[in-house]
């Protein structure tokens, strides 16, 4: 009996020492971010910070289903596709990105996080299958909206994009 009464009175110090961790540990986040909020609030004038450019990068990565990453452009890269593809980028995708794909415009001046040059070496990474997940789905908590155009049109943007770094070498 007396054990048994040990036991239950261990159990329940250590579901309070639990209890009161997990409390802390919720009451830390919530200084540090109302500390965050009240010091830079949420302004877009703000860029993130590396800390903050990593979760987000981490989580548009885990985001995306992995049968979409290995998806690969079924369209030959031709010039006819490269032709209907640049017109469609200029229309839809030059405001923000920019004719060139730097994402160098007064648009994306006021944009935060910062629209990504599409030269850089983390996009040009991507697989084919995450680049037509990004313009098909868009990704939230960004200016990058989702678009309803048909599968094709995006991977013919994705050949472009593909393209972007040879027909705009950076300085």
């Amino acid at each position: 009996m007396a054990e048994r009464l040990l036991a239950s009175t261990n159990q329940m110090r250590l579901s309070t020492a639990v209890f009161l961790t997990v409390v802390v540990l919720i009451v830390l986040v919530l200084i540090t971010t109302s500390g965050f909020l009240l010091s830079q609030g949420l302004s877009a004038r703000n860029k993130p910070s590396n800390f903050e450019y990593a979760i987000a990068n981490r989580a548009l990565a885990i985001s995306i289903p992995s049968n979409a990453k290995t998806a690969q452009n079924p369209l030959q890269q031709t010039s006819d596709i490269l032709t209907g593809a640049k017109k469609e980028f200029v229309d839809h995708c030059a405001v923000c990105h920019a004719e060139d794909g730097s994402g160098k415009t007064e648009t994306a001046r006021g944009m935060s996080p910062e629209v990504p040059d599409l030269h850089a070496d983390h996009i040009q990474k991507l697989t084919d299958g995450e680049l037509f997940y990004i313009i098909k789905n868009g990704v939230r908590f960004t200016g990058m909206p989702a678009w309803d155009f048909p599968d094709d049109r995006i991977w013919s943007l994705v050949a472009l994009i593909r393209e972007l770094p040879k027909s705009y070498p950076t300085k």
